[in-house]
């Protein structure tokens, strides 16, 4: 089984998602000021915290749960 919060996440990926995801410039500098790469549950705890639930964040990342 693939475990998610064993993959880390770089700020190309999150780059990728930033189009998508609708924030405002001060949420997308806030995710891209982390220290890459993190750990899939830092980001998903990063995305959660501007407003991004974790189920979004896994569909746009192209996982599913």
């Amino acid at each position: 089984m693939f475990d998610l919060n064993r993959s880390p996440v770089t700020r190309e990926h999150v780059l990728r998602l930033l189009p998508i995801m609708g924030l405002r410039p001060e949420q997308e500098e806030q995710l891209l000021a982390l220290p890459y790469p993190v750990d899939f549950s830092v980001a998903a705890a990063a995305f959660e915290a501007v407003g991004v639930d974790l189920d979004t964040l896994m569909d746009r990342m192209g996982s599913s749960p």
